[in-house]
């Protein structure tokens, strides 16, 4: 049955049936595709159709570029939009296009195709408000802060009470929330499938603590976790680290084992928020790359419990959880997306739409939202929070003592041997470096082309190197901050390369490459003798290595014992290995005189005697705790003041407290617009 409907809006109408578009009766010129597309945005007048969801209802069986997309946009827009007329089209940066002219519907007939079944079916929602006490804020970091029970009847969230951050446990129908006992600490809430019980990080642990009262359990040791989920077999699933595959553990406690493995050479730098599906079997997780700039350029992929190896599910997305009625539900941009996922097939079956605007989004790719099995969704209102970030300068005991530049994504600092400049990277569409100068407080940039970054000082006085990558694998280049020369390639081979440090005098260079066999490896670039060889080479992750200022060690990261710890061999024989952190560790940094190394423990920063060698390190102790954004897989994300009195660090500008949560009663199927 052919469609009827057509829709009119200012002076302009759009048959379908008849694919016509009229201005003033009079018929206008406009392509196939470009028809299809403004249709699509009709259909979904005044709500955002997210990009993807458009490209595969305009070309269900083509693999398109977004950039075709754009073109279509563009010529609808040229062809609509006259000088005396408002925009009828507004671009919602990230996520889609909106139609946002008045349009009235005529002759409506019921949609056929594909297209009627993208057309959501409201059903009848509730909502409540559930307001946040201003003494005592949401703590919306980097870390999940809110969960719901499978039944929908608890929900649990995190809040700073006296700057100590706690469980708060409401029943949804009690008025008010009560504190869980022995929580201190605690963050990335998450329940168990019977609702008993609720699972956390405090410190460096994952804990479990009964909802009806009692101390809470350790289940194993972590680092910083990146989401966590309860499996109806009885397992827990989660992310020990910001850099790590998934681990898991009974719920019981006991050994961990490691259930996922990066994929180093096709650019997997993390895999986090993990949750379970109802099978007690399969994991939905997010799969974040190198070079992205933000968790929207994500992934979504499903591995299977004793099952080795993951595949990709949805491009574009992070924090995807599936629920009861067969959909995938997702987050990108500040709003959640779904589409109809096979459970049996694992894969997703149809095309995407926004079900919420609106939802608060932490730059590490959690979403401020849950969801429980009998339908009813909880979330913090807000947005995607941006990656802007500022360098400070901070004393020995953690006191920020001055504050400097800010940008999208600022990391990996890296003072000049004066001290009078730092290298930093700047993150957005693409990465560049940028040199900083302290003094005239200006900031001028290095790098223009490709995607550049881990921008150390050496080989020779004033020279940097840094990795660069574009369509292949990164390599290292070398240049001059004035660009008085063309960058130098030093270091090529088909795997992707990142810089580490210069031994003193600049006569090796010690790097990290990914292997698709090995993981990340230590390899050394000696310019002497010409030649590049493998230092450390093992079926584990090594990597972030650095020169001792005497170039007679190298400190770098491994997880040969389960977890990333901080160890060190001698140079050039690498022997002489020994383990320096205790309770894990990442980031590894020498002082300038070589009498310390610190490394990062979660929010520590932890320091190590070397005043008589390694053979002899002291114990770590802990110089200072805050909360500084940490690093990657790449480099420390914080540096060293060249007299070591002090470090320059990165925090996050951080978004107002929300007020409130909000929760919706019956909301599979609807649409709950934040606008």
């Amino acid at each position: 049955m052919p469609d009827s409907r057509e829709y009119v809006f200012g002076p302009y109408a759009v048959d379908p049936a008849r694919r016509v578009v009229t201005r003033n009766r009079q018929p206008l010129a406009v392509t196939a595709r470009a028809f299809d597309v403004l249709v699509v945005l009709l259909e979904h007048a005044g709500e955002t159709v997210d990009k993807d969801a458009l490209l595969s209802l305009v070309w269900p069986d083509t693999i398109v570029e977004e950039a075709n997309l754009s073109q279509q946009i563009f010529t609808i827009r040229k062809l609509l939009n006259h000088e005396d007329e408002p925009p009828c089209i507004v671009t919602v940066p990230r996520r889609g296009y909106r139609f946002v002219a008045p349009v009235t519907k005529r002759g409506i007939g019921r949609p056929t195709g594909a297209r009627a079944a993208s057309v959501p079916q409201p059903i009848a929602h509730a909502q409540l408000a559930i307001p946040i006490d201003p003494a005592i804020p949401l703590s919306t970091g980097p870390s999940a802060v809110v969960a719901i029970s499978s039944d929908g009847s608890r929900i649990v969230f995190v809040a700073e009470d006296a700057g100590t951050r706690r469980l708060y446990l409401r029943p949804l129908d009690v008025f008010g929330a009560t504190a869980v006992p022995g929580t201190e600490g605690a963050s990335n809430p998450f329940f168990s499938p019977d609702g008993e019980w609720i699972g956390f990080q405090a410190g460096r642990q994952l804990q479990k603590v009964a909802v009806g009262g009692g101390l809470p359990l350790t289940l194993c040791e972590v680092a910083d976790l990146r989401g966590a989920c309860w499996t109806r077999s009885g397992t827990i699933i989660y992310a020990p680290g910001p850099a790590t595959g998934l681990w898991l553990v009974q719920s019981t406690g006991g050994a961990a084992a490691p259930l996922t493995t990066l994929a180093f050479e096709q650019g997997e730098r993390t895999h986090r928020w993990p949750h379970a599906l109802p099978d007690g079997r399969g994991v939905i997780f997010t799969v974040g790359r190198a070079g992205a700039a933000s968790f929207d350029e994500a992934a979504l992929a499903v591995t299977e419990i004793g099952t080795p190896g993951h595949r990709l599910v949805v491009q574009h997305a992070t924090d995807g959880r599936y629920l009861q009625d067969g959909h995938l539900v997702w987050a990108r941009g500040g709003a959640l997306l779904e589409a109809a996922f096979d459970l049996e097939a694992r894969q997703v079956g149809g095309p995407a739409r926004i079900v919420l605007d609106g939802v608060s989004m932490s730059a590490t790719g959690v979403t401020h939202a849950a969801c429980s099995d009998s339908g009813v969704l909880v979330h913090v209102p807000g947005e995607a929070q941006s990656l802007r970030r500022s360098l400070v300068a901070v004393n020995r005991a953690g006191t920020q003592v001055e504050a400097f530049t800010g940008g999208d994504s600022l990391e990996e600092p890296r003072m000049a041997p004066d001290g009078r400049s730092a290298i930093i990277s700047l993150r957005n569409r693409t990465s560049d470096l940028w040199l900083y100068e302290f003094g005239r407080g200006s900031l001028g940039r290095l790098t223009f082309e490709g995607e550049n970054f881990a921008g150390i000082w050496g080989p020779g006085d004033g020279t940097i190197s840094f990795g660069s990558g574009g369509e292949g694998p990164s390599d290292i280049f070398t240049l001059q901050p004035d660009r008085s020369a063309p960058p130098e390639r030093l270091v090529t081979s088909e795997h992707d390369k990142v810089p580490g440090a210069w031994s003193p005098g600049g006569a090796t260079l010690v790097f990290t490459e990914y292997h698709p066999e090995t993981g990340a490896d230590i390899w050394v670039l000696e310019r002497d003798a010409a030649r590049v060889r493998p230092l450390v080479r093992t079926k584990f992750n090594e990597y972030a290595p650095v020169f001792s200022p005497d170039g007679r060690w190298i400190a770098y990261v491994s997880d040969e014992s389960g977890r990333p710890e901080i160890l060190v061999v001698s140079y050039p024989e690498a022997v002489g290995k020994r383990q320096l952190s205790t309770e894990g560790g990442t980031e590894p940094l020498w002082a300038r005189d070589g009498t310390e190394l610190f490394y990062r423990s979660g929010d520590r920063l932890m320091r190590v005697d070397m005043s008589r060698g390694p053979g002899d390190a002291g114990i770590p102790t802990t110089l200072f705790e805050g909360r500084y954004v940490p690093g990657t897989v790449t480099l420390a994300n914080y540096d060293v003041a060249p007299n070591g009195a002090g470090f320059l660090m990165v925090v996050a500008n951080t978004s107002p407290s929300p007020t409130a949560i909000r929760v919706t009663l019956g909301w599979r199927g609807s649409r709950v617009n934040q606008d």
